[in-house]
């Protein structure tokens, strides 16, 4: 149906690539460039078959989603992957390096942007005249929301005077969020952590400008696999120059640098992670400078418009090399 559907939209137009990101089952992309006889681009990332074994359930079809992923990988010209841990896993499936472009997440930074100041959003969830720590996401089993609450409890016991100051703010909703909510009740943090739920996307960088600091709080994987994702959400913190605490794990620990664009803690960890959120909330000019940092670095590597020339500068020259041959 896709197949059809995408040759009837072209109406016999000439195109320069296809470009498709991987999901499950679908093979529209390398069937539709074959057709057509023009290179073809995959986004990947990560195999929908471990990610159903791990996460969510086992593919009713695994066997046959396992030939359709085979191949998408096999057929594509180009491969973008969004970390070197995805590199590596396809190296290990006989996929050639040169085929591989590693090309982390972005961010629109004209969206995004530190002039943003959230008053609607403070006003609206009780968070005027307070220090604001915010999370926001889809709630998955690698987010480690249930890490933050426990980090906000560490917070306010070591520090009770903070709990007058000092609000959370998680925005989202998603599969931990049952575990998440009954973290808040356990510890007795209603008063203190605002959950807003499902809030519509274009609102999303009015809910970051209300916070002080931004938290990424990844965790590991469970099952001892590493980390491979390139969290969308870290580039969006970086794009509103506040002051970012995160787990230093895998893509995470190389985007975000100590002291210098952010401040990184050990993963799953809810002391250290209390103690960096601590340390930005009483030094604003600590904030500013990382915040600064980090919003410099979106404008100068992450941004869509810098994504996307390496994928465009990439696939001009395998093109290239083929020609040549």
């Amino acid at each position: 149906q896709f197949f059809l559907k995408a040759k009837e939209i072209l109406g016999g137009r000439n195109i320069s690539f296809i470009y498709q990101r991987f999901c499950v089952n679908n093979y529209t992309g390398g069937s539709l460039a074959r057709f057509l006889k023009v290179p073809f681009v995959l986004e990947f990332n990560g195999s929908d078959i471990w990610m159903g074994r791990h996460w969510e359930k086992k593919l009713r079809f695994e066997k046959l989603s396992q030939r359709i992923e085979n191949f998408n990988l096999k057929t594509a010209d180009l491969i973008v992957v969004v970390s070197r841990v995805l590199q590596e896993e396809l190296l290990n499936r006989g996929i050639s390096k040169n085929r591989i472009l590693i090309n982390p997440n972005g961010v629109d930074p004209e969206r995004f942007h530190p002039e943003l100041k959230g008053l609607e959003m403070k006003e609206k969830w009780g968070l005027s005249r307070k220090k604001v720590v915010g999370f926001i996401g889809t709630f998955g089993h690698w987010h480690g929301s249930e890490v933050l609450v426990k980090a906000a409890d560490v917070l306010f016991r070591k520090w009770p005077g903070l709990k007058p100051q000092v609000k959370f703010l998680f925005v989202g909703d998603g599969a931990t969020m049952p575990q998440t909510r009954k973290a808040i009740d356990q510890f007795h943090l209603g008063d203190n952590i605002v959950c807003t739920g499902l809030v519509p996307q274009e609102e999303g960088p009015q809910y970051l400008a209300a916070a002080d600091i931004l938290v990424a709080s990844h965790v590991p994987n469970p099952d001892g696999s590493r980390f491979f994702g390139s969290p969308t959400k870290l580039f969006e913190y970086m794009a509103m120059g506040r002051g970012i605490v995160a787990s230093n794990l895998e893509q995470i620990g190389e985007i975000i640098r100590h002291n210098v664009n952010g401040w990184l803690v050990p993963p799953d960890d809810a002391e250290s992670l209390a103690d960096g959120i601590k340390t930005l909330l009483e030094d604003e000019s600590l904030r500013q400078r990382l915040g600064d940092a980090a919003r410099k670095d979106v404008l100068d590597k992450y941004s869509w418009k810098e994504h996307t020339g390496r994928i465009i500068a990439h696939l001009k020259t395998l093109v290239t090399a083929v020609n040549s041959n």
